[in-house]
């Protein structure tokens, strides 16, 4: 028999997994990616001698990328090199504070109330983790009886109708650790002081399950996963704009693209929603609350810095206020600065006496409508004076150096919302399923689909894409339902 032919649209983490588990479940599957390289946000760049992930850095849950591999009869062919400290965090105070997968060493940079404090907060995201795990992370989109049993078992301790802040204040986290556990829901994309309470899980992801360095960087597991798609006999075309996705009779039949239209018996849409949406010819209201976006700036600097860390937040005075700005649109005035170098665990990543530098705060998602912002560029300049207000200058250090903003990061997702919406409620973490009302054959995958924005989210949303699509062909689906 003929095998179905099916094309993924976007070749991120999503649409690279959903490809190879298509292609080992026996379909003929084509890839197209607008961008002349394949990794979506996950993209790299080099000058100098140095070289850049310019988009996620923090590498948790590798068992998913492990499984990916596993499944398909590989060991991964890369390294991931653990992390000590998982992170440094400087206060403005002065305060340096090292945190470790090993709980004792963490606990050696806090006093008795702290280390009371962060005991209670990290067994409450664990809990909030192991209890949701099963049903949001690791299965496929739930439907209303999963969700009744989650409801049942554990509704309860996901703190209905609570706020983060609150949470926090009843575990009695205060001063210096408020703004440390507020900050892991900026990993959904949420605001801290709007997110719910839920969202703690996501400390015990990194706190708890650990954060290590793949050697070769993010952008090196993209390759990596490029290998086995085309090893698997997957057609990949980059530099391939898709422009619609016709109906007709409840299926698409063809992928409309600038270089003419690809027929298919199936689709992977692994894009923001509201494009794959759009495509179809439905209706795409403006999302009420977006998640956050990012300034980013790359420097490669001359000299050692030991002060940083592989991984480094810098918090600032007042960690309310950028949220005050952000929720009115502006860039922060004084934000929370988070510094990668992963030069420091991947010394290839810079020139010997060189560090490579990924320094990144928070920014609002453009307005409705805009393609672009005059603010990026300000935004971009007060990053370097907030970087050398709190003592790290790179005046006369820096050897090479490029900006990103909300209008380059737009590339990726509506308005540069790198999490598609904001949670701001417990009903609004979840995302909806892969698959499309009315549309037999497409199924979507990605961050702003179940389970969630991030690289092993969106790895497992392809995979559950896949499986589901497979189904639909009458393939043998090449995972079972639930990955876990």
């Amino acid at each position: 028999m003929t095998p179905p032919r099916v094309a993924v649209v976007g070749a991120g983490f999503a649409g690279l997994a959903a490809a190879i588990d298509l292609a080992r479940a026996g379909a003929e599957v084509v890839v197209l990616e607008r961008a002349d390289e394949v990794g979506g946000k996950a993209g790299e760049w080099r000058a100098g001698g140095f070289r850049f992930d310019v988009g996620p850095s923090v590498f948790t849950l590798p068992d998913v990328v492990d499984a990916l591999f596993r499944d398909a009869g590989r060991e991964r062919p890369f390294e991931l090199a653990p992390l000590a400290p998982l992170c440094r965090y400087r206060y403005p105070s002065g305060r340096v504070w090292d945190v470790y997968s090993d709980l004792d060493r963490t606990l050696e940079g806090l006093d008795a109330q702290e280390g009371a404090a962060y005991r209670r907060a990290l067994a409450a995201a664990r809990r909030l983790y192991e209890d949701a795990a099963p049903t949001f992370v690791r299965g496929p989109a739930p439907g209303l009886a999963r969700l009744a049993a989650y409801g049942l078992r554990h509704g309860w301790r996901a703190h209905p109708g609570r706020r983060l802040p609150d949470l926090l204040a009843a575990l009695g986290v205060r001063g210096d650790l408020l703004p440390f556990f507020l900050r892991f829901a900026t990993y959904f994309g949420g605001d801290p002081y709007r997110a719910p309470a839920v969202l703690h899980n996501i400390a015990w992801v990194e706190l708890g399950l650990g954060v290590t360095l793949p050697v070769g960087g993010v952008h090196g597991v993209v390759r990596a996963l490029r290998a086995l798609v085309e090893d698997l006999g997957v057609e990949v075309r980059t530099g391939v704009s898709v422009e619609a996705l016709p109906v007709r009779g409840g299926r698409v039949r063809e992928v409309a693209t600038d270089r003419g239209p690809v027929a298919v018996d199936a689709v992977v849409a692994a894009v923001d929603r509201r494009w794959a949406l759009a495509w179809l010819g439905r209706a795409t209201p403006e999302r009420r609350h977006p998640s956050l976006s990012g300034t980013v700036a790359l420097l490669g600097v001359r000299g050692a810095t030991p002060e940083l860390a592989a991984h480094t937040i810098l918090f600032p005075p007042d960690y309310a206020a950028e949220f005050d700005d952000l929720r009115a649109g502006r860039h922060p005035g004084d934000p929370t600065l988070y510094v990668h170098a992963s030069s420091k665990g991947d010394p290839g990543d810079a020139p010997p006496g060189h560090e490579n530098w990924f320094v990144m705060a928070n920014a609002p998602a453009l307005p409705p409508g805009a393609p672009e912002r005059a603010e990026d560029a300000l935004a971009a300049r007060r990053l370097r004076a907030t970087l050398a207000a709190r003592g790290f200058d790179p005046t006369g250090r820096v050897v090479v150096e490029r900006d990103l903003g909300p209008s380059e990061l737009a590339r990726f997702g509506d308005r540069g919302a790198i999490y598609g919406a904001a949670p701001t409620t417990l009903a609004s973490t979840l995302r909806p399923g892969p698959s499309v009302r009315g549309v037999r054959n497409l199924r979507l995958a990605g961050g702003t689909v179940h389970p969630g924005g991030g690289m092993p989210l969106a790895l497992l949303s392809g995979r559950n894409a896949a499986a589901d699509l497979a189904r639909e062909l009458g393939l043998a689906p090449a995972v079972a339902a639930d990955l876990g």
